[in-house]
């Protein structure tokens, strides 16, 4: 065996055994009868690592029998396939769904808004503007345009007006805020414009409109979550914040930087395999793409068997 392919197997067993043991402690044990509430924070972009932690809350406030989940949501948004398979996690939960939009929630933290039962806001927090944009090559973010345009915003607009209907919420609403065509009136008053991306205030997703009245999206604003779950009368009912595990935390690291991990371990195993012998550049290589897999694998983009594969593919 050579020493390139002992290091790489020492890698691979490493990761099993971090994998392995990721679990974080379980749900706070609560008194019989009592109500329980599990919180999932949803903060920062909307990327691949955020699944796993919001599949493996799901799984834990289903197994502790919860009354409710709350959305703790401060976001930017992210990518559009993350969001749906999260909306999809989340709607197996059979209890009750909230949102509290704590300072933001743009693009696709709306869009996963509209997938819960309720949507509460903080002061001075914004909620909308949710028009797709996409990736530019050199990093940031640029519009679609033309017949993409079109396409995307007519695809994205019908899955965030499906959940809006679902849940109650005026579809209306989420429309306006994906399709700059999207003229929004109510009660005779214009509330976005043709051209604009409709976002909303706390102030102003609470107004009511319409006979009976009903808010135009937000159930209420709160100071906190503390003060939602009063509102909500959970106010004694036992509460468990699901966080990110160190592995998790580390996992979101490595998938922005998982480009980069990549370049540096095909060049690295380029080098290796022009070089007689083994040395640093096969090291390095070897490392780089064994941290790629363990990212991946935790966000859950990857599963052990390409690693497997990847192992097979450099001892032949």
């Amino acid at each position: 065996m050579t020493k390139g392919l002992k290091i790489l197997i020492g890698w691979v067993m490493t990761l099993a055994m971090l994998v392995g043991g990721r679990a974080v402690a379980g749900p706070a044990v609560a008194e019989p009868g009592s109500k329980k509430v599990f919180i999932l924070p949803v903060r920062e972009d909307i990327m691949p690592p955020l699944v796993y932690v919001v599949r493996r809350g799901v799984k834990e406030a289903m197994e502790a029998k919860a009354d409710l989940l709350v959305l703790d949501m401060e976001t930017n948004g992210g990518r559009v396939d993350v969001t749906e398979e999260i909306i999809g996690i989340i709607a197996k939960f059979p209890g009750q769904t909230v949102t509290f939009v704590n300072k933001k929630a743009f693009s696709a933290g709306a869009f996963i808004a509209f997938g819960t039962s309720k949507i509460y806001m903080a002061p001075q927090s914004v909620i909308g503007a949710a028009a797709p944009v996409m990736v530019a090559p050199g990093g940031g973010v640029q519009e679609i345009g033309g017949t993409m345009e079109v396409k995307t915003s007519s695809a994205i607009s019908a899955l965030v007006r499906a959940n809006a209907e679902k849940y109650g919420h005026n579809p209306e609403v989420a429309d306006a805020m994906v399709k700059k065509t999207k003229e929004l009136k109510l009660d005779d008053k214009i509330i976005n414009e043709k051209g604009q991306i409709l976002t909303l205030t706390d102030q102003e997703a609470a107004r009511t409109y319409g006979q009976p009245a009903k808010p135009l999206l937000s159930a209420g604003t709160v100071e906190n979550v503390d003060a939602l779950l009063k509102q909500l009368n959970f106010a004694s009912a036992t509460v468990r914040r699901v966080e990110p595990s160190g592995v998790e935390k580390l996992a979101s690291w490595v998938n922005l930087v998982s480009p980069v991990l990549l370049i540096i371990g095909i060049a690295g195993i380029y080098i290796e395999f022009k070089t007689p012998g083994f040395g640093l550049p096969g090291i390095i290589g070897i490392t780089a793409f064994a941290i790629y897999f363990f990212g991946g694998y935790v966000a859950g983009l990857t599963g052990l068997e390409w690693v497997a594969v990847f192992v097979v593919g450099i001892a032949l």
